[in-house]
């Protein structure tokens, strides 16, 4: 059920806590996950599937792996981002989040879009556009 932003969910050892998306700046399709990622297992995982509202979502690559007894914090005061450069849904909405981990296996939550304010000011997908899935050839 949905209870406003901050979203928990569990699969497998791995914990989804306060998972909430960040609206990014306007005049975008810009979103940014927060969340904290906890690995509650004896054995890394790693997250190998990411979509929100339906797109693909962009993992800050070298952030996918989850240690033993450790947690990861993405988007918020943290150098690890869980972005989406596809979202079609308005602030105040609930969008489709699906996170798939190698072991784990796959969480479906619903998660609240919250406006670039208050608390959540300065939030915003980096990098601010989706990068290119293959590096462009450089100018000889």
């Amino acid at each position: 059920m949905n209870s406003g932003n901050g979203v928990q969910a569990t699969v497998g050892n791995i914990q989804i806590e306060n998972a909430t998306l960040v609206a990014g700046p306007e005049g975008t399709t810009t979103g940014t996950l927060t969340l904290r990622i906890v690995n509650t297992g004896q054995t890394p995982d790693s997250l190998v599937y990411a979509v929100i509202d339906n797109g693909p979502a962009y993992v800050t690559p070298g952030s996918e792996t989850f240690v033993p007894n450790a947690s990861v914090s993405f988007g918020f005061d943290s150098k690890d981002w869980i972005n989406t450069y596809t979202l079609k849904a308005a602030a105040g909405t609930y969008v489709p989040v699906e996170l798939g981990f190698k072991e784990a296996g796959l969480v479906k939550i619903s998660v609240l879009i919250v406006p670039p304010t208050g608390y959540y000011v300065g939030i915003a997908p980096n990098p601010a556009t989706m990068p290119s899935a293959t590096p462009t050839p450089s100018a000889s």
